[in-house]
């Protein structure tokens, strides 16, 4: 595709077969009759470490025990909890969220959780029904466990063990009947050895480890995320823009260290910053969280890149001579080009001032790349 063809359909337009397994099919099959096409729980990708998961993961839904999801942050964990409850069997009953590091202080957590009588404490001005009750027969997401305070975890120990709930200035205990699925991107073992977290509290949330892998270990599952992405905003803004080839190489590599979350942001980004239909390296670079990590270099016709980069000749003398007196072909100008672009961050216009062509030649040098057929697929 050259690049001045149109992009491709949008990937959201597509069959999402293509980009989803079984598992992940019948994940968002029920998400979509439980919550509605916009709630839809997508899990897209197709390689080997993805697919295990899910697999383990519907295998782990059909019990009742508690689940660990760990993970690094933006992963996907909440995702992954919600497919574990449209999995099970209490999809007909509440699941409930819980953002463990928004409590700071302990009394508020345990009150957040497990709920208090009135004068309990200050500020406890009416009784209040904690979330394990709310989730009474359904499931409890507990995100970020590993923040909840000393006493939140001695409490989350015993609904865990006896399936009962205490709230704060009660001599009563309550019944709960509540599936727990806990998530951090903390180490918990570390956490025991500081004293920082229960040992006995993390076996009984661990019955079932699910462990959701980082984007830099899911192969080409990054390229059909940013697709997808994108294509959502082309439906919701009505256009028809596309990350270009240039941008896919200048990826190729990059470790994703805010994993999903970060690619849906430097897919926004540049969707946003792009004056064209294509959404060159130059739109989202600045934006990229690993600030040191440098793009992969295209190890083909260096020698020519090199006179020119790096030795201040000319394109005209390096590259136009010896391709129309053919000592060079069509082809390895084309990867002379593309590495450019590469470092001109997809810029033509930088990319004629990398390769000493004056600006008021600008028009002649497109001309010729055109004229020739010698831009590269983008």
């Amino acid at each position: 595709m050259r690049s001045d063809d149109p992009p491709q359909e949008s990937l959201d337009l597509l069959d999402q077969s293509a980009l989803m397994g079984v598992v992940a099919r019948e994940i968002r099959d029920a998400s979509v009759k439980k919550w509605g096409a916009d709630r839809a729980v997508e899990l897209l990708g197709a390689s080997p470490r993805l697919q295990d998961c899910l697999q383990k993961l519907k295998k782990f839904a059909r019990f009742n025990q508690a689940i660990l999801i760990t993970g690094e942050s933006g992963v996907g964990k909440e995702l992954f909890a919600k497919a574990c409850y449209l999995m099970g069997n209490r999809t007909d009953e509440p699941f409930v969220s819980v953002n463990c590091p928004q409590y700071s202080d302990g009394n508020i957590t345990v009150s957040e959780l497990f709920g208090h009588l009135r004068g309990s404490f200050t500020g406890a001005h009416a009784d209040h029904t904690g979330l394990f009750e709310t989730a009474n027969g359904g499931v409890i997401f507990l995100d970020e466990v590993g923040d909840l305070p000393p006493n939140a975890q001695t409490l989350l120990l015993r609904a865990l063990a006896e399936n009962e709930v205490k709230p704060l200035g009660s001599n009563q205990t309550r019944t709960v009947n509540v599936r727990v699925i806990a998530a951090t991107n903390r180490d918990l073992r570390v956490m025991i050895k500081n004293r920082d977290f229960r040992e006995d509290l993390y076996f009984r949330l661990r019955y079932f480890p699910l462990d959701v892998p980082p984007l830099r270990e899911r192969g080409d599952d990054w390229k059909l995320l940013i697709q997808f992405f994108v294509g959502k905003l082309n439906a919701e803004y009505g256009l028809n823009k596309a990350f270009s080839a240039i941008s896919f190489r200048f990826l190729e590599g990059y470790p994703w260290p805010g994993n999903i979350r970060e690619l849906k942001s430097i897919a926004t980004i540049g969707y946003s910053m792009a004056e064209s239909k294509y959404i060159e390296p130059d739109d989202f670079v600045s934006e990229l969280q690993q600030a040191d990590w440098k793009a992969p270099s295209v190890a083909i016709e260096n020698e020519l890149f090199a006179q020119m980069v790096e030795s201040g000749q000319s394109f005209w003398n390096v590259v136009q001579e010896p391709f129309l007196d053919r000592e060079i072909n069509r082809f390895q100008v084309r990867e002379v080009v593309s590495q450019g672009l590469l470092k001109a961050m997809g810029s033509y216009r930088r990319l004629g001032l990398l390769f000493n062509i004056p600006p008021d030649q600008y028009q002649k040098f497109m001309d010729f790349l055109r004229h020739h057929r010698l831009k590269p697929d983008s």
